[in-house]
């Protein structure tokens, strides 16, 4: 198996101050999984530098098949947290050594109500909080090949780098599970 969708599924379904979220270990095939990543090593670049904090890079081989089997995910993710995601909007990340992205609960994101967090390389997870002011963080995450999922609501604040510092660079694909699909240019 390629991915393992199957993990998906309503017994994995951990909660975090109120927020329900799956973290899934080896995610992809692990020999797929260093393959493709070492590879991407050797050819990625940035995209985009002016976002506040990160950065976006080019695509990476495990998106594409993250595409090949997107219903399939998709599917899933609606039976486990009753949603009608249609598409999952997917981009490369690099948080630079030392940077951090602050308490947040992507909310201001209304289409999305599930996001999705494959950590690329072995750096911080994501913390999660009980509050905006950071009180009681909980890290999850932030293995190679760990795939995190977490349902978005108005009390799902998590933040990268304040608890766990981000020592190295912090490479992840992040998933925005979206109700509504992109149009075509």
């Amino acid at each position: 198996m390629l991915l393992n969708i199957d993990q998906i599924c309503r017994e994995n379904i951990k909660v975090c101050h109120g927020t329900e979220y799956i973290l899934i270990d080896n995610f992809f095939d692990p020999q797929l999984f260093d393959a493709a990543h070492k590879k991407y090593l050797l050819d990625y670049f940035v995209t985009n530098d002016k976002l506040e904090g990160f950065m976006s890079l080019s695509g990476h081989p495990l998106m594409e098949v993250l595409l090949k089997y997107e219903s399939e995910m998709l599917n899933a993710i609606n039976l486990v947290w009753q949603e009608n995601c249609i598409e999952n909007k997917s981009s490369v990340n690099l948080l630079p050594a030392g940077n951090k992205l602050h308490i947040h609960n992507d909310t201001h994101w209304i289409h999305v109500p599930i996001r999705g967090v494959l950590y690329l390389n072995n750096a911080c997870g994501t913390t999660f909080h009980s509050d905006t002011y950071g009180n009681d963080p909980i890290d999850i995450g932030g293995k190679p090949n760990q795939l995190l999922l977490f349902k978005v609501l108005d009390k799902s604040f998590h933040s990268v780098g304040l608890l766990d510092h981000n020592a190295v660079d912090r490479f992840t694909i992040s998933m925005m599970l979206d109700r509504t699909k992109e149009e075509k240019k």
